[in-house]
């Protein structure tokens, strides 16, 4: 169902903060039996690809066979994700 709590549970979500500013949310289920979690506030509307690339990245390179990505971003945890990302910036 979507509604106000629905970018809470889902795999990726983007929560509005600001203007042209959103939170980004990574790590629900899509069966909701599992929450999402913030890694990043105030995220611009014109970095969002930028700032997704890494976080794709690393599900590629990463993810265990069949595993679904809200999965693994929440079984790596938000260190890891924003450790990978900081890395994956730094090498391109």
């Amino acid at each position: 169902p979507n509604g106000c709590a629905r970018p809470y549970m889902a795999e990726l979500a983007f929560v509005g903060d600001g203007n042209k500013s959103y939170q980004l949310w990574v790590g629900g289920a899509p069966n909701q039996t599992r929450l999402a979690f913030p890694i990043l506030d105030r995220v611009a509307e014109s970095s969002i690809e930028q700032t997704l690339e890494p976080l794709f990245a690393y599900y590629t390179k990463q993810a265990k066979a069949g595993e679904a990505i809200g999965e693994f971003w929440s079984r790596v945890g938000k260190d890891g994700l924003l450790s990978f990302s900081a890395e994956y910036a730094a090498a391109s």
